[in-house]
């Protein structure tokens, strides 16, 4: 296995052995297999408990349902060790591999290591000191590069990301943890560990790397200086990570990457002007509601600048056009109508159309699509959209239908 190389041995949780029992002895994964066959109920609890004591019965659910969640973030998640901490903290394997990509196969330093989703990716293309505080963590770190063949590139090291030593010419990723003062997931990167400053630091300190930041975080306000390159990462739609490269590993200033169709728009991409705003339009005869790495990345308006696209509202992520714009980037839809937004009238509307199901979005506006649709009662049986625009001004609603959505390039 994948070796624990510096650091005192550390102390293992309850818990975790019980995990180890039930992954390692026989006895132990026959009470997995049979919490992981479905739904566990308290019947099947207690019986199971007069086989295996009560604390492995619960790491064996711990397991199961951690596996099953992990399933969207892990091809490999039932061979895995996973616990749902960990894996709620984990880098999902696509955007993994994909920051991976950038390192090539130089020696990774992944500080902060977790249960191993950057580690293991890293390691898929050299070697790899992986660095964690929990001697828990560190446990299954090891396990899992051991589980996919990997553990002869993986040290694993138990010592605090602040006071190990970095080799020469390494390249450093750092995913700080956004819960460590116990009051929930902190939305400043000042909250973070390691602080701001050890992670401004590691310019200084490593070759070049990468810091995984929240999407939500003021990323751009804690690294507002221009020698580091911030991408915006989303997976199927959903914005995953703001990634921070810096040294060698940088290439712009903003990137926006959408996976898993790995395509990607820079800020040398369209305007360099991040203060660019498009113009603001009547709906044509298409909207396109983009992808929240554009949004996020503040790159939205130099992409629809170069792609003859106008916003629908003031401060609103949907664009317009007269034309369909190709792209991965943009889920697109043909305009049907567009009406005020006024509840009653709609609701009239869907029902003489017989709209149904509909698909809801809305921007800009105190309302959420479950208690639109609460209130619409779409009948069907004619599928459609409705996007809700407010902004400045009269929200409007817009029926609509999806169009299949672009190849990547």
């Amino acid at each position: 296995m994948a070796l624990y190389a510096s650091g005192p041995p550390g102390s293992t949780s309850v818990q975790a052995d019980a995990e180890h029992w039930i992954l390692t002895t026989e006895a132990g994964r026959d009470v997995l297999q049979a919490v992981s066959c479905g739904r566990i109920t308290p019947a099947e609890v207690d019986r199971l408990r007069k086989r295996a004591p009560a604390e492995a019965v619960a790491a064996a659910i711990r397991i199961a349902t951690a596996r099953e969640k992990g399933r969207a973030k892990f091809a490999d998640a039932d061979r895995l060790w996973l616990d749902p901490v960990g894996l709620e903290q984990a880098t999902s394997e696509a955007v993994a591999r994909h920051k991976a990509r950038r390192f090539g196969g130089v020696l990774a330093v992944d500080l902060c290591s977790g249960l191993g989703g950057d580690a293991l990716a890293l390691a898929a293309r050299g070697p790899v000191l992986a660095v964690d505080l929990s001697h828990d963590r560190c446990r299954r770190l090891a396990w899992n590069a051991e589980q996919l063949g990997i553990s002869e590139r993986i040290l694993v090291c138990r010592s605090r990301a602040e006071s190990f030593s970095i080799p020469a010419g390494a390249w450093v990723h750092v995913d700080p943890d956004r819960r460590a003062a116990g009051v929930g997931r902190a939305r400043k990167v000042a909250g973070y560990v390691p602080s701001l400053d050890f992670l401004h630091g590691l310019s200084e300190t490593a070759k070049a790397g990468a810091i995984k930041l929240g999407p939500a975080s003021d990323f751009a306000a804690a690294f507002p200086a221009q020698d580091v390159e911030i991408e915006l990462i989303s997976l199927d739609g959903e914005c995953k990570e703001a990634t921070v490269w810096y040294g060698e590993a940088r290439t712009c200033r903003l990137r926006a990457t959408r996976l898993p169709e790995n395509v990607t728009w820079t800020d040398r991409d369209g305007s360099p002007d991040i203060t660019l705003r498009v113009p603001v339009n009547e709906v044509a005869t298409f909207v396109f509601d983009p992808d929240p790495s554009l949004s996020r990345s503040g790159l939205l308006d130099g992409f629809a600048e170069a792609h003859g696209l106008a916003r629908i509202a003031e401060g609103v992520d949907y664009l317009t056009a007269d034309r369909v714009v190709d792209s991965p980037f943009l889920a697109a839809f043909e305009v049907r109508s567009v009406h005020p937004m006024d509840l009653k009238r709609l609701k009239g509307v869907v029902a003489r159309e017989g709209l149904g199901p509909l698909e809801i979005k809305v921007r800009g506006i105190d309302l959420t699509p479950e208690s639109l649709r609460a209130r619409l009662r779409p009948p069907g049986p004619s599928p459609a959209t409705l996007i809700v625009a407010g902004g400045p001004g009269k929200a409007r609603a817009v029926l609509a239908r999806r169009l299949p959505r672009a190849a990547p390039c």
